[in-house]
């Protein structure tokens, strides 16, 4: 795959579909949703022995506003520059992105960018002081075209294996995304599902940044990840055999 080739593919998708979809958003709304997420292919996620796509829930203030976006003559380029900045990062607050860095040293022996990182829902939805930025019930329009988007970069980047990193209130929209599942495996009741679509190897893991009540039967949020990378390389042992 010519990494330039496909970004110029992604990027005309991401163009079309945002220039689509701006009439489904008012002025309101410009403001309150953030800039979409867009990847922007590394090279060591092509070259890389298996290819992981991880998926979050959405951003948390991306770049800014949805308006900004669509203001910005350049803004295609802008949000791409964002997205290798912060995949490029040696550290970062939280766990979510160190998760992501840990699948990336796990899975393909190399740094963050070597996984593609992308979101359920395209933007994040800016509520008020102390309101989660959820979206997913913002608009059935940002769902759809949140869907949309996910389902051609997964059918454009091809990856091996998938990692929902978004917890069990998402899996309704991964089902919607992705109806066509097989070999659907419950393997630990909300924290660990296991699936496949077409050929792809997929897992819906609790959020890295999801708490654990002391009350709680479940493990530690690292420990089903940790069972992911376990199960990922028991099905590709000509991949791990020499990495």
């Amino acid at each position: 795959m010519d990494r330039e080739l496909l970004q110029a593919e992604l990027n005309d998708f991401y163009t079309a579909t945002l220039l689509d979809a701006k009439a489904l958003f008012d002025d309101n709304h410009l403001q309150k949703l953030s800039a979409p997420l867009l990847i922007s292919i590394s090279d060591a996620y092509l070259s890389a022995p298996i290819r992981i796509m991880f998926v979050g829930k959405e951003t948390n203030g991306w770049w800014g506003s949805l308006g900004a976006y669509y203001a910005a003559e350049n803004a295609l380029s802008l949000v791409l520059k964002r997205y290798q900045q912060q995949m490029g990062e040696s550290t970062w607050p939280g766990r979510f992105f160190p998760m992501l860095s840990r699948t990336a040293r796990e899975l393909t022996g190399a740094r963050a960018d070597a996984v593609a990182w992308t979101n359920l829902m395209r933007t994040d939805w800016e509520q008020g002081k102390g309101f989660s930025r959820n979206s997913k019930k913002f608009s059935d329009e940002l769902t759809l075209m949140s869907q949309k988007m996910l389902r051609f970069e997964v059918s454009l980047l091809e990856p091996d294996v998938v990692i929902f990193a978004c917890g069990a209130s998402y899996d309704s929209v991964i089902k919607a995304t992705f109806p066509h599942r097989t070999n659907s495996e419950p393997i630990v009741k909300r924290a660990l599902w296991k699936f496949n679509i077409g050929k792809i190897l997929c897992f819906r893991a609790q959020h890295p940044q999801a708490m654990r009540r002391k009350s709680s039967a479940l493990k530690p949020v690292g420990d089903y990840y940790a069972e992911i990378f376990a199960q990922v390389k028991a099905n590709f042992p000509q991949v791990y055999r020499n990495l």
